[in-house]
Parts: C-alpha cells; sequence; structure tokens
C-alpha cells in the first residue's frame, strides 16, 4: 500500500460512520429538502465524472459488513458549483456501497455524480465526503436545487432564517363577518424579528406570508415551493402550536390561530426529507 493511499485511507474513513444504508450505486436525490441538508452543510461541492474505483481489502476496511464494500474513487472535477478555494482537477476519497445481485463491486466508472466535500484537517489539497449520503447521482435537478440554495445561501435575510420555535400569538378580528388576520411570532437563531402572517377576507381565499422585520405589510412576503425559505419553514417548524403561544388568547381565538397555523403547514406541504 503506497503512503499516500494508506492517509488517504485513514483520514477519509471519518466520513463513514455507520448511517442508514445506500444503494449500489449513487442514488439520485432530488428533493429539495434533502439537497439543501447536503450543501449547507458542505464547503465543497463539485460535478464529477468516476474514472476508477478500487475495492478495499477486508483488512483496510475491517469494519464494513457482508454484502457491502468500500471503494476508493478517483474521480475526475468537471465543474465547481462551490469552494472556497481552488480544488484540484482530480479527486480521491471514499464511499461506501452494497454489491451487486452477483456479489459483485458495482461499476461506477464512467457516471457523473455530485460531490459535497471538506478539506481532510491538516492534508493539504485532500478531501472527504461529509457524510455518507455525500456522493449522488449527477442530475439536471439535483443541480437546479443546489444552485438555489447556493444563491438564497448568499442573502442574509433568507441564510439567517433558522427556525427554533414559536413565540407568541395573536388574532384580531376584522370590522366586517369573516375579515381577521393571524399573527405568528418565529423564534430564529439569530434572533431577529420574524413572523407569520395569516389573512381571512370575505370573498377571497384564506393567504399567509412570512414578515421579515417589524414592518408586515411591505415586508410581508409569499413563500415559493423548493427555495430555502420555504426549507426552513417547512422543515423547521413545529408540527403543532405550542400551547404557551396562545395561552394569553381567549378560547375562539386560540381555535382560530390554530386553524391558521395548520393551514399555513398545509400550504408548505410536506418538508419531504428522505435522507438521513
Amino acid at each position: 500500500m503506497t503512503l499516500r493511499r494508506s492517509i488517504l485511507l485513514a483520514a477519509a474513513a471519518l466520513a463513514l460512520a455507520p448511517l442508514s444504508p445506500i444503494v449500489a450505486q449513487p442514488a439520485p436525490v432530488e428533493g429539495f429538502a434533502d439537497i439543501a441538508d447536503l450543501t449547507i452543510g458542505a464547503p465543497v461541492v463539485l460535478k464529477a465524472a468516476i474514472t476508477k474505483a478500487s475495492k478495499l481489502s477486508r483488512k483496510e476496511a475491517p469494519d464494513v459488513p457482508e454484502g457491502r464494500v468500500r471503494l476508493l474513487i478517483e474521480a475526475q472535477v468537471q465543474g465547481v458549483l462551490t469552494a472556497r478555494e481552488a480544488v484540484p482537477a482530480k479527486i480521491s476519497y471514499l464511499w461506501d456501497g452494497s454489491l451487486d445481485a452477483r456479489g459483485k463491486v458495482p461499476k461506477l466508472k464512467g457516471l457523473p455524480v455530485i460531490l459535497f466535500l471538506k478539506r481532510v484537517p491538516g492534508r493539504e489539497g485532500q478531501y472527504q465526503l461529509t457524510s455518507r449520503n455525500g456522493q449522488i447521482a449527477g442530475t439536471a435537478r439535483s443541480e437546479q436545487h443546489i444552485r438555489r440554495v447556493l444563491s438564497d445561501i448568499r442573502q442574509p435575510d433568507i441564510r439567517d432564517l433558522r427556525v427554533t420555535g414559536l413565540g407568541n400569538a395573536f388574532h384580531v378580528r376584522g370590522s366586517i363577518p369573516g375579515e381577521a388576520e393571524s399573527q405568528i411570532f418565529i423564534n430564529t437563531a439569530t434572533g431577529r424579528p420574524v413572523s407569520l402572517v395569516v389573512l381571512s377576507r370575505p370573498g377571497q381565499a384564506k393567504s399567509y406570508s412570512v414578515a421579515l422585520s417589524d414592518v408586515i405589510d411591505d415586508a410581508a412576503t409569499t413563500i415559493p415551493r423548493d427555495t430555502l425559505m420555504w426549507y426552513h419553514l417547512a422543515c423547521q417548524l413545529p408540527r403543532a402550536l405550542p400551547a404557551g403561544s396562545v395561552d394569553q388568547l381567549e378560547d375562539a381565538d386560540k381555535q382560530a390561530v390554530a386553524a391558521d397555523y395548520g393551514f399555513v403547514l398545509t400550504s408548505l406541504g410536506a418538508c419531504g426529507r428522505t435522507l438521513r
């Protein structure tokens, strides 16, 4: 075994702690929540094509269970989606997969992949997958989602919108029957003022928006699906309105706010996260 191979195996193995099973070949991962999870957690995201996959011996990978295989993969970089520094044209990394139905190593040479990577500490120019899900099939939809996440991350109002819980909620009835407004404050990691605003108007469909400041009318915005703001809300909002958010309200207003919050969750739709 060469010195370079030994160093790479020792360092990259840190990223291979047991997680969920993966398929024989890099899986297509096209759900926005999964892509957002991977992208946010990766300092480096590359498009690449696998040029070589070498099976590690049982001695080199003693922790790999039967039916699985650990591969030392070499890949040609075909595009950089994000990186804080220059990356080499060719990279190597470890990846765990399943043997095929015949018990053979899956054929990976030539496959396009998207890689979510981080630097190997103390090893100049060496990288490892951020997780066992850090190699996915390279598809146009996945790349589109990644580019959207990277674009949204550059906007501080959206980047910093990590939900930590819900604060107080209020419900105000209008001057005419059927007119009402609910406001539900969102607790965020940065402490910035954010709230959900749900409007009910006679003869109109109920609507919701998100206010990113104390000024609701001008700052409120609708939330398109498959955006980073949608991800923060759909994946991080509690599934039910906490009792503490409405304990100061009358019973009728509590019910109205709870219904409006349920409307928001339904409108956002399921987070759709599948990777763990």
